[in-house]
């Protein structure tokens, strides 16, 4: 089983992840080359569009970078790498959509076939509010469809409640045949396997080892309606990484960081319990090489098969050092996986 890892970019990380004003072209452009060039198997950018409330009273204030033009820069300094959306918030795209899937065509076609499209609809309600975009859901399935109208007929026409065209004839195709679209969903509900079961090549949800496990049997189930089968989902992990000489320094790295709070954000946000630090240990990679080497495995031994890394850091001189470090001492336990 090919183990891959990605390298999340700071498209839209600002605030959440990483400090405000970290975001530039040294961390998006020059370090998508950089994950290249250590061998790692994509770059993933995300996907925000105003100020999320639980951080508005933050100075300077975030800056969010378009994440399709960004991985085009990246493209542009890069060849073989993948570029991959984590995620792409769809469901804003809906009221123009053809011109959406004009931009993700061209992207692929491009960069040679290497665009990975993960979409979702969006952690925080108030972006989409700010937008007056309601009904997510029912938009983000009415998207892929018509996304699929457009990248597969000769003739497109879509009739739906959120998303309109007809007798559309669109080219350039997708260079991939199907464009690879990946779930960012974390619920295991009949709707989000249904969905993932319907369109889609992976699932990006923020499960642990075990919740991985026992969802596993459910999107079978699912998948065998669609006549599909579970080795047609990669599955992908999106963790955030703290990697230091020990468990204290590593675990001191990644408070010093927006990552945290963000955590926390989310899972009120998803009307859980407050996020404990010791829970948020227990969900990412923390520690030594050797507790990050372990984390890792804990997913792979779950069919895990691709990591999306968030480098828990403050500058771009960090975000460097680590990349380069989780290449050269982490990756290798993985490489004859």
């Amino acid at each position: 089983m090919l183990i891959r890892f990605g390298v999340s970019i700071p498209t839209g990380r600002e605030g959440l992840m990483v400090p405000t004003g970290f975001a530039s072209r040294e961390t998006i452009v020059d370090v998508s080359k950089l994950a290249e060039g250590l061998g790692y198997y994509s770059v993933w950018s995300n996907d925000h569009i105003t100020t999320q409330n639980y951080i508005k009273q933050v100075r300077p204030k975030p800056s969010f970078y378009d994440p399709l033009i960004s991985l085009a820069a990246a493209a542009g300094v890069t060849e073989r790498v993948k570029l991959a959306s984590g995620v792409f918030v769809l469901p804003w795209r809906t009221p123009a959509l053809v011109v959406c899937a004009k931009q993700l065509a061209t992207l692929d076609v491009l960069s040679g076939g290497r665009l990975i499209l993960g979409v979702g609809t969006g952690a925080y309600r108030e972006e989409s509010d700010a937008l007056h975009i309601l009904d997510r859901g029912r938009r983000l399935d009415e998207g892929l469809r018509g996304l699929r109208e457009l990248f597969e007929k000769p003739v497109a026409s879509f009739n739906g409640k959120h998303v309109k065209f007809a007798d559309v004839e669109f080219y350039p195709k997708p260079l991939q045949k199907p464009l690879p679209i990946f779930i960012g969903q974390h619920s295991v509900i009949p709707t989000v396997l249904d969905r993932i079961a319907e369109f889609a090549q992976g699932w990006i949800p923020g499960l642990s080892p075990e919740q991985f496990r026992d969802a596993q049997p459910k999107l079978q189930e699912t998948l065998k309606r669609y006549g599909r089968s579970l080795s047609e989902i990669e599955l992908v992990r999106e963790i955030s990484v703290s990697l230091d000489k020990d468990r204290e320094k590593a675990a001191a790295k990644y408070k010093r960081t927006p990552a945290y709070t963000h955590m926390v954000s989310l899972a009120k946000g998803w009307g859980k319990r407050p996020c404990s630090f010791q829970n948020t240990l227990g969900k990412s990679l923390i520690g030594t090489v050797d507790d990050v080497i372990d984390g890792v495995q804990a997913y792979v031994d779950v069919n895990v098969k691709h990591f999306m890394l968030n480098f828990a850091v403050t500058t771009s001189a960090e975000l460097t050092k680590d990349v380069e470090a989780f290449a050269k001492k982490i990756m290798p336990s993985f490489m004859n996986k």
